[in-house]
């Protein structure tokens, strides 16, 4: 029940980050503890519990990713403690820091996007169907015409739903190091699921070229356009290979029209940004 978690003060917290999702904090009291706090919108019981159960699937799997340690309320809000990574750094970050760095950083990745894709995540309730979820949010989009939606929906149906661990949210940002140790964690789970790699692909894609022109995307990622765009040329080539690698971004960028309508599915968006990525998708998908 969602009035089983306790209360928390935030008192005797200092904030130490903020994205747009929520804002985090430390207590001297926890140390080794980092609590996560959902803004209103993001913080319902549903929606936090869904990110901390989900988080622990990935992790109970095997993957590097922080340990989950409990949901907490804050005010009318939810928030999740977990373990803290303290000397980290986003692989976004530490590829706007430094140009050169990000052929290696890319590569680094593809290397863990690769571990991620060959994790079997069947049969766990907190891992989902990504067809399914894609599926629903076709049945109730208007971002696109009937036809064209008739379209991508026998499109879909006709996917396998494989068992493959997707992250769900792949960006540069969801991919920290530890600098003490050199080791990387995924953050930011509670979108993973099951599906097809092309779902994971897709959605970096979209980050690292059609949207990289947005400046809150570039502030997000501390990127510039250029230096994303470079990014995803060179994930494409690790991940991918040099065989094929024009149809694999093809690929990618068919299936980002597909990641655009998901979006707007999962996603509380006001009317100019659900009108921004309808006239998107149908620039995409034709």
């Amino acid at each position: 029940m969602d009035t089983d978690y306790k209360t928390i003060d935030l008192t005797a917290w200092t904030q130490v980050g903020e994205g747009g999702n929520g804002a985090t904090y430390t207590n001297p009291a926890e140390p080794g503890v980092i609590l996560k706090v959902s803004h209103r919108v993001d913080g319902t019981y549903e929606v936090v519990s869904k990110e901390f159960y989900t988080s622990k699937a990935v992790y109970d799997l095997g993957l590097p990713t922080p340990q989950m340690l409990e949901m907490v309320r804050v005010g009318d809000e939810y928030g999740i403690k977990s373990q803290l990574i303290a000397k980290k750094k986003s692989i976004a970050r530490l590829s706007g820091e430094d140009d050169a760095a990000i052929d290696g950083l890319a590569a680094r990745l593809a290397e863990q996007v690769k571990q991620l894709h060959s994790t079997v995540a069947t049969g766990q309730k907190w891992l989902p169907s990504m067809k399914e979820q894609m599926l629903k949010a076709l049945a109730t989009t208007r971002m696109v015409g009937s036809k064209t939606r008739k379209r991508l929906t026998e499109y879909v149906e006709s996917l396998e739903d494989a068992p493959t661990l997707l992250h769900g949210d792949l960006s540069l940002g969801n991919l920290i190091i530890d600098l003490s140790d050199d080791k990387p964690y995924w953050i930011d789970l509670g979108r993973a699921a099951h599906g097809l790699p092309i779902f994971d692909l897709a959605h970096l894609y979209l980050y690292c070229t059609i949207f990289s022109k947005q400046k809150r995307v570039q502030e997000i990622a501390h990127m510039t356009t250029q230096q994303l765009m470079h990014f995803w040329d060179s994930f494409a080539l690790a991940y991918n290979g040099p065989e094929g690698l024009e149809a694999f971004t093809a690929q990618c960028r068919r299936h980002a029209g597909l990641d655009i309508i998901l979006l707007g599915y999962i996603q509380t968006l006001n009317w100019h940004e659900r009108l921004f990525l309808s006239l998107l998708a149908r620039l995409i998908i034709k």
